[in-house]
Formats: C-alpha cells, structure tokens, sequence
C-alpha cells in the first residue's frame, strides 16, 4: 500500500498560522470584488428607486410595469431585465458569495462550489425573463400582423431619461466588473448581467428612435427585443455549462499541470512526478500528486506537507494532496478510475470485435 504522510493537525489557530508559513492575507484584488458587488447593488436599487419616482411623477404604467417585469407591459420599448429580476439575480450571487466563506463543519471541505450553483441559478432567472420577453414580444407581432392591433411605444422623454440613464451606468459597471472577471465567477456574472442591460437598454433606444421617425416600423420594436433576448439566452446557456463543467470536476488546462509538475521539480532535486492530476472542485483546483520516493523515506514527514502548502499557495489552487509511494504504479489507485478504464476497455473490445465480425466474407 502507497504510504502517505500527513502532518499533525494544529492545536490552536496560531499553529495553522504558523503551518501556513504565516498568516494568510486576503489577495489584493479581493476588496475589488467586494467593492464590485456593493457598487452593483447601489447601482440596482438606485435604478429600482427612480423607476419608482418616474411613476409617482408620470403615472405611467409602462414606467410601473417595468419596475417588476419588462416583458410584461405593452407600451414601451422593452429591454429583458428589468430592476427586480436584476435585484433577484444578485441577491443569489451574494448569498452564496457571503456563505461559501463561512465555515460548517456539516461541510468540512467547505462550500466553495456554492459559487457555481448562483451562477447557473442565476442564469436560469435571466433565462426565464428572456423566454417572457420573446413571449410577449411574439404577441405583439401577432396581434400586429394578424388583427391590426399595432402597439404604442411611451416615446415620453422620461423613456428617454430612464433606458439612456440606466445604459451610462451600466456601462461604467461593467468595465469595472469585467476587468475583475478572471477572479471570481461571480463577478463574471455580474458582468455579463451588466452588459445586457448594456445591449438591451441600448436595442430599446434603437428601437423607440426607429418608431418615433418611421410609425409604420413598428414590428422593429418586438422583433429587436426577440433578438436581443436570443442572444442574451444563448450567452447564459455557456456559462451554465461552464459552471457544470466545474461542478462535475472538468480536467484543468495542460499548462496548468505542467505548472505545477514544474513547482514539483523544483522542490527537491531528487524527486520525480509519477503522477499528477489537476481538476476542477468548483472554481478552483484540486491538485494530486505521486512520488515514488523509496530513497527519502526519512525525510517524508517533512517533504510532503510542505509540498502540500507550496502548492495551495497557488491562486488557482483549492486543495492539494501529496502522495508518496515506494515505487512506480502502472495502474490507477482508487477503484473508481479503475471501474472506468475497465469499462472504456471493455468498450474498445466489443467494438474491435464487432469490426472484425462486419469485415469476414
């Protein structure tokens, strides 16, 4: 049986400082993304909030019936998300962002993949108010080609004010949120959030100009709306796959393994990589690796938890295992990816003897 040599756990919280090699500082762009969040939210509630007042000045209910649902009112421009659903989507990747930090010993590896399940929860509720908004969008062309009831757009400067307001500001957000986005999915969805709005908000104005100077266009109004909703769909379709891919445990890059077999080199001259493994455990790494060590038995308990370390030191590093064996495996060591390479040889042969069999006379 492989050996695997593991420190002592600490008995007090300075021993895992001192583990460590020292305390752990938060990274420096981690006030950046708390900073990203707050400034979303202000900026969500503030375009909540003068939706609101448009309303209790205008008493328009196209103003009033985008404060929940933009898909769902009939006479103005109509961008896919409307404040609410922005509210909602953020208040799931905020929850998840403020509890995967915390620890429960009912999850003694932690709550890390936390952050992949708001984002795909997230782009299901950005999914379903695009499904609404080609919904609506395709009753409207309906009951304009099919019965002559053709829509009126609320063409008030207050439209104006509203959608180009709510555009500059996002804008600006999402600059700031994309420039985070390699840092945290999270982020990545509130980047993407904002440049809907940004592509919406913006397909919208388009829309009430074209209407306001051609009345017999229209259809522009519920067909760009179709089309901005398509591709916004499509966008969030890729990152939930994104986001399963990393639930599931998708292998990580090749470069990123060759990384880190190279901080494995570097470690101890005479050391070898037998094998190494680098996966996603939700948006960071879980790195393996094997020694064949037979030569520095002696010097196990002192090798293989400080290699352990170097390697989670890594940004992209969740948790990293070090295991040290007596000589070369040829065979996997846990019985799962031996089930698989079984079946997958099972698999080859009954295919090989199914070509043989097509190919006699």
């Amino acid at each position: 049986m492989p050996h695997r040599a593991q420190p002592s756990p600490p008995a007090s919280t300075s021993g895992v400082r001192a583990a460590a090699g020292g305390p752990r500082r938060p990274w420096p762009w981690q006030r950046h993304l708390k900073l990203a969040f707050r400034l979303s939210w202000a900026a969500n509630w503030l375009l909540l909030g003068l939706k609101i007042a448009a309303f209790v000045v205008s008493r328009s209910k196209a103003v009033l019936a985008s404060l929940a649902d933009s898909g769902a009112q009939k006479y103005t421009p109509r961008p896919p998300h409307a404040p609410a659903v922005d509210l909602a989507s953020q208040l799931v990747l905020s929850v998840a962002e403020s509890q995967k930090n915390k620890y429960h010993p009912k999850y003694p590896v932690g709550r890390t993949r936390l952050e992949a399940i708001a984002v795909i929860a997230c782009a299901c509720i950005m999914s379903v108010a695009s499904l609404e908004v080609i919904q609506f969008a395709g009753f409207d062309l309906y009951n304009g080609f099919a019965k002559g009831e053709i829509p009126e757009l609320d063409l008030s400067p207050l439209t104006f004010v509203i959608l180009g307001g709510g555009t500059l500001l996002k804008v600006a957000l999402y600059l700031y949120c994309n420039a985070l986005r390699g840092r945290s999915d999270s982020i990545k969805a509130l980047a993407e959030d904002h440049i809907n709005d940004v592509a919406s908000n913006g397909g919208a104005i388009a829309a009430t100009i074209v209407v306001k100077f051609w009345p017999a266009g229209w259809w522009v109004d519920p067909v760009a709306a179709i089309v901005i909703s398509i591709i916004i769909g499509a966008r969030w379709a890729s990152i939930t796959y994104e986001q399963v891919q990393k639930i599931v445990g998708a292998a990580a890059p090749d470069e990123f393994r060759e990384r880190v077999e190279r901080l494995a080199a570097e470690h101890h001259p005479e050391l070898t990589v037998d094998c190494s493994r680098a996966y996603h455990f939700g948006p960071r790494y879980m790195v393996e690796l094997e020694w064949p060590l037979a030569r520095l038995a002696a010097r196990l308990p002192v090798l293989t938890p400080t290699h352990d370390l170097q390697v989670e030191a890594l940004e992209e590093v969740e948790r990293a295992f070090v295991h040290v064996d007596y000589e070369q495996r040829h065979l996997p060591e846990h019985k799962v990816e031996r089930a698989l390479l079984l079946h997958r040889a099972e698999r080859d042969a009954m295919r090989r003897s199914s070509s043989a069999a097509t190919a006699l006379p």
